[in-house]
């Protein structure tokens, strides 16, 4: 697959953008979004081919799942002892879970919140101790291509991943110039700046990052010279999303309206 570092952010940003919304989702809901969450990573080249190299299952995965699942919270996973197969089993465990609509909270999840028989905790405990294992891996496998990648925007790279091993190859190819389409970008630098500076204190990491990504696709997109509004309002309702003081609500607020103006 061919992308530049450019690209490469805005990937990260939708995959985090869904990996936030699938570790915080109601369990009345958590199979949709794990749907959701699994049709993103299969209709994303760098991210699926990554998946697939790194092999099948080193379990039974229909025969592990029925057995977790009827030993009432004394069973649960063993996902591997490498990041190939912790990777290859919590994909296809969740793949599995997809296919047969399996409410985890009924049995699979038993396990993992011993502490509370409570819905929601037995998913929270679920994503945080299997599905958390396979985000942060693949977080940890786009940072590294960014930083092979090195900070050059505008060159296109060829991605190719090989037992493990990714192989970047830069392309020939023409990046024409762009022209400037009305936006202060002085003052979008501000308003930024203004909404770093007043971050909650008590933002979690997820929130934190879900902002840093947010602040770079909108910084990238208003450098074009048309911008994808999808792309903008997509960014703008993340940060939007984020509960803090009043200085930051209208930190917020000054962005979002100086934005909507090529919304």
């Amino acid at each position: 697959m061919n992308l530049n570092r450019k690209d490469l952010k805005k990937t990260i940003y939708d995959f985090n953008a869904i990996s936030n919304r699938l570790m915080k989702v109601d369990f009345e809901e958590y199979l949709a979004v794990l749907k959701k969450f699994l049709n993103f990573v299969e209709g994303c080249p760098i991210v699926f081919d990554y998946i697939n190299d790194c092999g099948s299952t080193s379990f039974d995965i229909e025969k592990e799942v029925d057995s977790v699942s009827n030993s009432y919270g004394s069973e649960y996973f063993d996902l591997g002892e490498t990041e190939q197969e912790e990777v290859a089993n919590v994909y296809h465990l969740l793949k599995h879970i997809v296919d047969h609509n399996i409410e985890i909270h009924f049995g699979i999840a038993m396990a993992y919140a011993s502490e509370s028989n409570k819905y929601q905790d037995l998913v929270k405990g679920f994503n945080e101790r299997v599905v958390l294992v396979l985000i942060r891996y693949i977080e940890s496998y786009l940072t590294k291509i960014g930083i092979d990648m090195g900070i050059d925007e505008t060159v296109k790279y060829s991605i190719k991943v090989n037992n493990g091993q990714v192989n970047l190859a830069i392309e020939n190819s023409v990046i024409n110039a762009t022209q400037n389409n009305g936006i202060s970008q002085a003052e979008l630098k501000d308003l930024l700046h203004t909404i770093k500076n007043n971050l909650p204190q008590d933002i979690t990491p997820e929130d934190k990052i879900a902002i840093s990504d947010s602040i770079e696709v909108i910084e990238s997109e208003l450098a074009q010279p048309n911008p994808r509004k999808s792309f903008l309002r997509t960014a703008l309702s993340t940060i939007q999303a984020i509960k803090g003081t009043v200085e930051f609500g209208a930190a917020v607020t000054a962005l979002v309206t100086f934005v909507s103006t090529i919304l």
